[in-house]
């Protein structure tokens, strides 16, 4: 983990949304531990690819698609590519990956549970 800027309110928020489901599936049905085990894999997972493509993101794999459609609807004054790419740079620099490391959590307890429990 490359980043030192973790706002702990952030990281809360993807935690609480991450466990919704989970919690959900805990208290409606009978083999309640089972079903939660499954329910934080699963969670967990999702949160793991929606962190991959924010991660790509955050590289600025996506800044041309983004510039020409930004060019697109203004068809004025536009800045030039490099500019622009670097205004984005800026803004992105020391964002933490909260999604992906929400769901390698989801996923390390999930391990754990399943330790425990078999």
């Amino acid at each position: 983990m490359r980043n030192r800027n973790v706002k702990i309110q952030h990281l809360a928020a993807y935690l609480i949304t991450a466990l919704l489901y989970p919690a959900y599936a805990y208290f409606s049905s009978e083999r309640s531990l089972l079903k939660l085990i499954d329910a934080m894999t699963v969670t967990g997972l999702v949160f793991i690819v929606i962190g991959i493509v924010y991660s790509m993101v955050r590289r600025g794999d996506f800044d041309i698609t983004e510039y020409m459609a930004r060019r697109s609807v203004r068809k004025g004054n536009v800045k030039p590519f490099q500019a622009f790419k670097e205004d984005k740079k800026e803004e992105r620099k020391d964002s933490m990956n909260y999604p992906f490391w929400t769901g390698v959590l989801l996923l390390a307890v999930s391990a754990l549970l399943t330790a425990f429990v078999y």
